[in-house]
């Protein structure tokens, strides 16, 4: 069956709202999504049961950049791990940028870069790059550059060779500062491109 031209076996829909259930069953009564994308959550679970995709948002924000300094290393997820067995054909999640989309920025006290990186177990971890001099928001590229030294010193160690981190070495030999929005975006960067890789190696 086609909609405006447009198959519903070929589209991928986002479910978040459990008001909608109703109405998503009535419309693909007859012919299920591509992908229905829906959070872990039983309501959901036993309503939409075709071609799921887990929706979590695994990021622990805090209020303040400086808070991150409380807990520089964390759990991120381990849905890449369970996701089938839990009844999914894929996962999905939100980065570090969490669910909570806000469109307006601020100048912050510190400069922070999230790192997601494997642990021992295949588990997801996440590190937490504070800047040092939060007293004020002033000198970004400063604060930037002092969150930027401990993340290359971490990753010598680490070992970490996506583009995202190579483009943030790159900053560092070049003693660049990209502005706030790059960090971010070389941060997700880094992400999709790390999980990327493992599930192209899992799938061999």
């Amino acid at each position: 069956m086609q909609d405006n031209g447009i198959k519903k076996n070929s589209i991928i829909v986002i479910c978040k709202d459990r008001n909608y259930i109703d109405l998503y069953n009535s419309i693909f009564s007859d012919e299920q999504p591509l992908y229905n994308v829906i959070p872990d959550e039983s309501a959901f679970r036993r309503k939409i049961r075709h071609n799921r995709v887990m929706l979590s948002d695994r990021y622990n924000k805090q209020k303040r950049n400086v808070d991150y300094k409380d807990t520089p290393d964390e759990f991120f997820s381990d849905d890449h791990l369970f996701y089938a067995e839990d009844g999914y054909k894929g996962f999905s999640d939100f980065s570090i940028i969490g669910d909570d989309y806000q469109d307006s920025g601020f100048a912050p006290y510190a400069v922070v870069i999230h790192i997601v990186y494997f642990n021992g177990d295949k588990s997801l971890r996440i590190k937490h790059f504070v800047s040092d001099t939060n007293f004020d928001t002033s000198d970004p590229a400063g604060k930037f550059g002092e969150a930027l030294k401990k993340l290359i010193e971490w990753n010598a160690q680490q070992g970490l060779n996506t583009h995202g981190i190579k483009q943030f070495e790159e900053l560092y030999k070049a003693g660049k500062y990209p502005g706030l929005g790059t960090v971010k975006k070389l941060s997700i960067m880094h992400h999709l491109e790390l999980v990327s890789d493992y599930l192209r190696e899992t799938d061999k």
